[in-house]
Parts: structure tokens; sequence; C-alpha cells
């Protein structure tokens, strides 16, 4: 694998993880208001303060509460964003109606909870945003299903043993050791697993298997 497709491969993979990285609160809140929906049991958690933001012309009403001690021995203090009607009758009972899982009290819900759109937009947005990125990874990674295919345009040469790959003009030249000599054609290694077949058309080949060999010749598209 060439240093570009492996540094792909990692950036691609590093988008994956994002996405899931980014995917699994959402994803994991999800699935806790399900298993609510399908296990929760019902109790009455009490209130221990409650606030509203902006002071002027508040939109945003908060509850802090705690369940019972036979529902979470631990006592754990939460807060849950809730609408007006919940939060003033919260204010005035000083309790709220809470649903809880059963042995896991701190994946919990209260009557008027809200949820919390802007982290859904968030995750929806980030989301995207990597989707499209691997969506670029993809599209412009290196082709490796198509081997180079060159028509010799000189009679093969020795050469000094090392690698290469460049291009001059239209033509490409090649070094690299032969490891298939055939009727017309060899096989160069050129380094990093990656081999070039060579069609020799009129010109000689007097370089033997296994040796190193430098090959002149323009792009064949089959």
């Amino acid at each position: 694998m060439s240093r570009l497709a492996a540094s792909r491969r990692g950036a691609i993979l590093m988008v994956l993880a994002l996405l899931l990285l980014i995917t699994l609160p959402a994803l994991w809140s999800g699935w806790s208001a399900w298993r609510l929906d399908r296990a929760g049991v019902t109790t009455e958690a009490t209130v221990t303060s409650t606030s509203a933001v902006p002071k002027a012309k508040p939109d945003r009403f908060f509850v802090r509460y705690y369940l019972p001690e036979d529902a979470d021995p631990r006592r754990g203090v939460y807060i849950a964003r809730v609408t007006r009607e919940a939060f003033e009758r919260a204010q005035v009972e000083e309790s709220i109606e809470a649903t809880y899982l059963d042995g896991k009290p701190g994946v919990n819900r209260v009557e008027g909870q809200v949820a919390n759109r802007f982290v859904l937009w968030l995750t929806l947005i980030g989301d995207l945003a990597l989707l499209a990125m691997l969506a670029l990874a993809l599209k412009f990674r290196p082709s490796r299903d198509k081997p180079l295919v060159l028509l010799a345009t000189a009679d093969v040469t020795r050469a000094r043993p090392g690698f290469a790959v460049e291009q001059d003009g239209i033509e490409h030249v090649v070094r690299g050791d032969v490891v298939k000599i055939g009727e017309g054609e060899l096989v160069v290694h050129v380094g990093e697993g990656r081999e070039v077949r060579v069609v020799l058309g009129e010109y000689r080949n007097p370089v033997g298997y296994q040796q190193p060999a430098e090959v002149r010749g323009r792009r064949l598209d089959l």
C-alpha cells in the first residue's frame, strides 16, 4: 500500500470514528427514551429548586430533583428542562412525576421534560459534514484496481537496484525488479506492492528474471 493510500485510509477511519463519537450521545438518548417507554417505573421525585431564564421574560424553565430512596439509594440530584406548566406545578407542589429504569435511576425523565433540540440539530449538522468529507475521500481515492500498463518506446535496459515510477512528458520511466517474463512482455515490481506490466512490441528485453531494469514507455489504457 502506498503512503498516499495509507494516509487516505487513515483519514477515512478517522472520519468514521468522529462520526460515531458525535452520533453516539444522540443514539444513547434515543435508546434510553425507548427503554423508559417500555420498562420505566413511575414515581414522585422531590423538587429541590427551580429556575427560569432569562429573568426578564423567561422562556426556559429548569427543575432540580431527586428520586425516592427506594428508587435511587445514592440520592443523586438531577436537573431537567421542562415546560412552563410543569415548572409552575413543581413550584407549587415541590414534587414532580418521574420515570426511571429499575436498577439504573440515572436513566430517568420527568413530566413535561423538554428535549434538547439544539443538541440534536448540532449532531445532525456534524454528521452531514462528516459524511460529506467521507464522500469526498471515497470519490478521490487513488485507483488501485487498474494497474499501470506501458507500451515500451525503447529497449529495456539494466539499472541500479531501486524503485521508481516517473513521468516524462507523455512517457513513463519505471525502475524495479523483473518479476515475470512472458512472450512479448514483462512485469516489473516497482516497490510498495506495485507492479507495472510492459508490452514490448518491437523492442527487446535483455534483462533477466529478478534483475533490476529500467523501462521507458507510454501508458496503455486497457
